[in-house]
């Protein structure tokens, strides 16, 4: 059963840090923006709301979205529509970001204004996102699917995993048809029985997810910082607000989505 948490804990770190890479996502444009104008502060404090949403999210679509989707659907699209305006004012606000030659003098900002409201923007976004709950069920069984199929041992998470994959495809209607594809026939007839043991397993992935996602997060924001002084400061103000527009296209497919549920 040690060996178990072990594995589970070290998959989960590294999923949380490899899955947190790309930066299309919007809570890693806000701190590249951010981290551009030296505001290291903001950018861990972003990071730090956005993981403590992803540590939950992660825990309910690994141990308990099959119960709780049908509750949770009918808020998806009202989520959609808060996570577009939300989006999209963040997005406007990086947009009109000017850049002054005395703000690249120094590597940190430190002033505590200018640091104000990272850690709910964070909260925020990730909270107005619901496709982290399945995006989180696809990747996470995915990745403990193919830990079984080499021999890890996962004290039967792959099984749990794939229960829910099964009970929300049949729930979740169109927007979930792709997740039939990835349910694996080898756990159809095994019954999955709950114990304090798969809680806490549950418990330590999702954890480990969020201590992975928060380390690259922050080491990938004190790099920004740290360099950012190399590069031109016309390029740097250009690539910010290249930032925010994209922000904004993410925020109008948002509540495009939303419509869509309607």
């Amino acid at each position: 059963m040690f060996e178990d948490f072990i594995t589970v804990a070290i998959t989960g770190l590294l999923a949380g840090f490899l899955f947190s890479m790309p930066i299309a996502g919007p809570i890693s444009i806000i701190i590249t923006s951010n981290a551009l104008k030296g505001k290291l502060r903001f950018c861990v404090r972003t990071a730090i709301g956005a993981v403590i949403v992803e540590f939950f999210y992660v825990l309910i679509a690994i141990y308990g979205i099959a119960t709780l989707y049908p509750y949770y659907k009918p808020a998806i699209p009202y989520l959609l529509f808060i996570g577009s305006v939300i989006t999209i004012t963040i997005g406007y606000k990086i947009l009109k970001t000017q850049l002054k030659i005395d703000n690249l003098s120094e590597n940190i900002v430190d002033d505590k204004v200018a640091n104000r409201g990272g850690m709910r923007t964070g909260i925020f976004l990730n909270l107005s996102n619901p496709s982290l709950f399945l995006g989180w069920l696809i990747s996470s069984f995915m990745v403990f699917s193919f830990m079984a199929s080499v021999g890890l041992q996962t004290g039967g998470l792959e099984k749990l995993l794939n229960e829910n994959v099964d009970a929300v495809s049949k729930i979740a209607g169109p927007e979930f048809k792709s997740a039939e594809k990835y349910s694996n026939e080898n756990f159809e007839n095994t019954e999955v029985v709950n114990t304090p043991s798969l809680f806490l397993l549950s418990v330590v992935y999702a954890f480990t997810v969020a201590l992975g996602g928060l380390l690259w997060l922050y080491l990938y924001a004190r790099l920004l910082v740290k360099y950012r002084d190399k590069l031109n400061i016309r390029l740097l103000e250009k690539v910010i607000q290249s930032l925010g527009i994209v922000l904004c296209i993410l925020g109008i497919y948002l509540g495009y989505r939303g419509v869509k549920l309607f």
